[in-house]
């Protein structure tokens, strides 16, 4: 359980910048040093960002596909990692059944975004 909270933190940490900075939040040399380290700590964080990429990429691309439940989500640009972070730790609180607690994780994330962060239709 430690080792989750260390590699949640540095994710963290690594989401700290907002979305809309000129660059990535993580770079492929970022990436490459986290993923050529040995510790724990390094193999952790390189597998979490990983995994949490490919689920994004499935995730996406079953709302394009129109088989997601619920709405697409349209984050502000300008959300910062902190708060998207505290709007889905607020979400996470709210889990109280085994059911909800065993469901997808990245299904779970893409419906409280969208929750949160709705589109609004296109004005005419």
């Amino acid at each position: 359980m430690r080792t989750i909270a260390i590699v949640l933190v540095l994710m963290g940490a690594l989401l700290a910048n907002t979305a809309s900075s000129a660059e990535p939040v993580m770079t492929a040399g970022d990436l490459q040093q986290l993923c050529a380290g040995t510790d724990h700590v390094s193999v952790n964080v390189c597998r979490v960002y990983i995994l949490g990429v490919t689920e994004g990429i499935t995730l996406g691309m079953n709302i394009a596909a129109g088989k997601a439940q619920g709405a697409r989500p349209c984050v502000p640009q300008d959300m910062s990692g902190d708060a998207l972070e505290l709007a889905l730790k607020k979400k996470l609180e709210g889990l109280s059944s085994p059911a909800e607690r065993d469901g997808d994780a990245s299904r779970f994330i893409g419906a409280a975004l969208a929750a949160a962060f709705p589109c609004q239709p296109p004005r005419h």
